[in-house]
């Protein structure tokens, strides 16, 4: 009985892991065919390798049979924040009815996969976009990271507002020095001209005494 209990878990959770990855991408029928479209890996991140997810079947439900081929038939143009990358579809070993065309996003936000080309000499022109109905936009690195790096934004500027603080106060030591060498200067010489000045008196007076009979 607990064997039986742990196998109907797994296959329950099984379950839920398929309906949640296929939650994550669209499903749309074009014609006779059924597309599935969006990112390969969920939830996407930037700056991490991602790519398109197409899946194509022909039929309903377990009738349903993959459509091979297809890699030279479609294309799919990548379009976010005003620009658009051409990409070619690459059949998934091991999987029939399965293509993939990588790419990095660089931005987090909305993108927009638009699919065009023919299936066994169907039009297909379709555009799929990234959303809550239909699968993930793609997340900011910062929102999915953990634990907080050290070494954050955050803590650089503090660090080099510390080290400006630093070099501002030396800067400050500097001139104080400079003033005080100055000020030393002035004194040293106002001292010599007195010292001059007190010879030159000491000189005079010891010439009157000696002229006096």
């Amino acid at each position: 009985m607990a064997r039986l209990v742990t196998a109907l878990a797994l296959a329950l959770l099984a379950v839920l892991t398929l309906a949640a990855g296929a939650s994550a991408h669209e499903h749309r029928t074009v014609g006779s065919y059924t597309l599935v479209v969006g990112f390969l890996d969920e939830p996407p991140v930037v700056d991490e390798p991602n790519g398109v997810s197409l899946t194509v079947t022909k039929g309903q439900g377990a009738d349903a049979t993959p459509v091979e081929g297809l890699a030279e038939m479609l294309k799919v143009d990548v379009v976010s924040h005003g620009q658009t990358m051409p990409l070619a579809f690459e059949p998934v070993f091991g999987t029939p009815g399965a293509y993939r065309a990588d790419f990095i996003p660089t931005a987090s936000g909305t993108y927009a996969f638009h699919i065009t080309g023919t299936i066994d000499g169907q039009p297909v022109d379709e555009r799929f976009t990234s959303g809550p109905n239909t699968f993930d936009d793609v997340n900011a690195r910062a929102a999915l990271s953990f634990p907080v790096k050290t070494d954050s934004a955050a803590a650089l500027q503090q660090t080099a507002h510390d080290a400006q603080q630093a070099a501002d106060t030396a800067r400050l030591l500097g001139i104080g020095g400079l003033v005080v060498g100055v000020l030393g200067l002035i004194a040293g010489g106002a001292g010599l001209r007195a010292a001059r000045q007190a010879r030159a008196t000491a000189a005079t007076e010891t010439e009157d005494v000696a002229v006096k009979p």
